[in-house]
């Protein structure tokens, strides 16, 4: 009997780089920090602000392409993804899309006991983003009331 249909499981996978500040400014990426401490006006988009990207994690993200074969372009650029988020006080993220830091690469397995052969995982893309603040409430109430950018 054959096979209709191929099962293909997509997954997205985050990481966080181990870096002192954060990834397009020079603020503390500290954790514990009291709400509110850790920012700067590119953290909050003022305007004619200019991120610059943090060159540690730029070299994380080159060894992290490099560890998943991925292909490392000549050009990559940002995108602005806009969109409402309540601990995204400027209203965007800084991602990428179309042209990523790093594609098409691959993460070989293999199991040592041999019950299945040597596979690789497809990597679409593997890129840095900015992604938004960590909403904390201020105490830990039985439900949730208030929350802290």
């Amino acid at each position: 009997m054959s096979q209709p249909y191929e099962i293909i499981i997509g997954l997205e996978v985050h990481v966080q780089l181990d870096t002192r500040s954060k990834l397009f400014c020079g603020c503390s990426t500290e954790f514990g920090a009291p709400p509110n401490t850790q920012t700067c006006p590119v953290c909050i988009g003022m305007p004619g602000v200019l991120p610059v990207m943090n060159r540690q994690a730029f070299e994380l993200s080159l060894k992290t392409a490099v560890a998943l074969n991925c292909e490392i372009p000549r050009f990559t650029k940002w995108d602005r993804k806009q969109y409402y988020y309540p601990d995204l006080p400027k209203g965007y993220q800084i991602s990428q899309f179309d042209l990523p830091l790093s594609q098409n690469g691959y993460l070989p397995i293999s199991d040592p006991k041999g019950a299945f052969q040597p596979k690789r995982i497809g990597i679409i893309r593997a890129h840095p983003r900015k992604t938004p603040a960590r909403a904390c409430t201020t105490k830990r109430p039985a439900r949730p009331t208030a929350a802290s950018i």
